[in-house]
């Protein structure tokens, strides 16, 4: 529920702060053009009625022509995704400056300090100055301006439809020898809506089967908010197949269905079977891999009630793989001797802004840690896949859709 509010209340505040700044520097520019500001004004006033429309009725994809798609959808999504940006940038501006603002304020009230300001402010060197701080930040305003919707347009029609097939590799202790070079497929957030129809879902199976891995796991969100989501997933997921089976968990976007058993019944039916608080014996040559499967929860207490209750059945001295949607709670699973987990969920930050090292730079990083790739504590490793999906905004940069291949290794002998 805080989320639902959150959310709206950022956005709907980034709109008003842009569209305050925007409306001023056109009364400036334009001062005898005021169409000008009613075409900027009912342009704020349409996207973001449209935008309350969605948060509220939230339509349903079927309701979308493919004429309305391209004259309303697309302009919409990118409107908000370079002004999301845009505000945010004008924000954080606002914010470092008040203090010094206050200060250049308080100084001006000073009849000392006032006196020398106003002598400051007269001088010829001091308004070329400040001629050319305003010109630069016009200009760095168009910039940032025409670069937010470029990026906008471009990681809608063409980072969000692309892929990456990543290949992993881990060495798991104690893996029998049947197991040696066994292979798993990864994937994670489909979220199927209108933003990933089953045509696009059909196209990621079809790469999954390629891989002929020898086990598939799903690790959640397999619709976005809607219940009749379930159904084009459940139709192009049912092609999905490996020798040693398909299996997956719940999401927490699952649960945002009004009707998540549904979604789970369906999901189960199309083939992926679910573990929920469960697990499955990945039988091979007589030897056997421990999966684990957790819905999703929301905090550690739970992740380790489940995990004791499942891991009461687990045979000794065989890997341990653990699938949860949220990468939250490796601390927990490495407390559990757990030896691999499979995560998704922060679609490795969706829009990034950087990568330095390991560190993902993007507003997911906010959340979690966990954003993308491997991490481990001690003999407990994990991987976050980047999922194939978008959620809010149908928009990715610098991190396309990811199908991750991951090879299973003994571990290297102790020198």
């Amino acid at each position: 529920m805080i989320f639902r509010v959150f959310i709206p209340t950022l956005l709907l505040t980034l709109q008003f702060v842009l569209y305050i700044r925007t409306r001023n520097w056109t009364r400036r520019r334009f001062p005898n053009k005021r169409w000008i500001s009613i075409v900027v004004a009912t342009l704020f006033l349409v996207m973001n009625t449209a935008l309350l429309v969605v948060l509220i009725l939230r339509p349903k994809p079927e309701i979308y022509s493919d004429w309305f798609k391209y004259t309303a959808v697309y302009p919409f999504f990118i409107w908000h995704g370079a002004t999301i940006f845009i505000g945010l940038v004008v924000l954080i501006s606002m914010i470092i400056k008040s203090p010094f603002l206050a200060i250049w304020a308080f100084l001006k009230r000073l009849r000392p300090t006032r006196e020398h300001i106003t002598a400051l402010q007269a001088k010829p060197a001091y308004q070329s100055f400040d001629s050319s701080r305003r010109v630069f930040l016009r200009r760095s305003m168009y910039g940032l301006t025409a670069a937010s919707f470029g990026a906008s347009a471009y990681g809608m029609f063409y980072e969000k439809n692309g892929h990456e097939v990543t290949n992993v590799q881990f060495r798991v202790r104690n893996l029998p020898k049947a197991f040696h070079g066994f292979t798993i497929a990864l994937v994670s957030d489909i979220h199927s809506s209108v933003n990933m129809l089953k045509d696009e879902m059909d196209k990621y199976v079809g790469i999954v089967n390629s891989l002929r891995c020898d086990l598939v796991l799903v690790t959640g969100d397999f619709v976005n908010s809607l219940t009749s989501e379930v159904y084009p997933f459940a139709e192009a997921f049912s092609s999905l197949s490996a020798p040693h089976g398909v299996y997956g968990v719940m999401g927490n976007h699952d649960y945002f269905a009004p009707q998540p058993e549904t979604v789970a019944k369906e999901v189960d039916a199309c083939g992926i079977q679910l573990l929920r608080n469960d697990k499955a014996l990945i039988k091979k040559n007589g030897s056997a891999l421990y999966l684990i499967g957790l819905d999703d929860v929301g905090n550690p207490k739970r992740i380790d009630e489940a995990l004791e209750r499942t891991l009461s059945y687990a045979p000794l001295n065989i890997p341990k793989l653990l699938m949860v949607h949220r990468p939250y709670f490796l601390q927990q699973a490495a407390n559990k001797d757990i030896d691999l987990v499979f995560s998704g969920h922060t679609h490795g930050g969706q829009v990034v802004l950087a990568t330095i090292g390991k560190a993902v730079i993007a507003p997911a990083s906010l959340a979690s840690r966990y954003v993308w790739g491997k991490y481990s504590i001690g003999n407990t490793q994990m991987y976050v896949n980047r999922g194939i999906g978008t959620v809010g905004l149908p928009i990715r940069l610098n991190c396309p859709p990811e199908i991750t291949k991951i090879t299973l290794m003994p571990q290297e002998p102790e020198a």
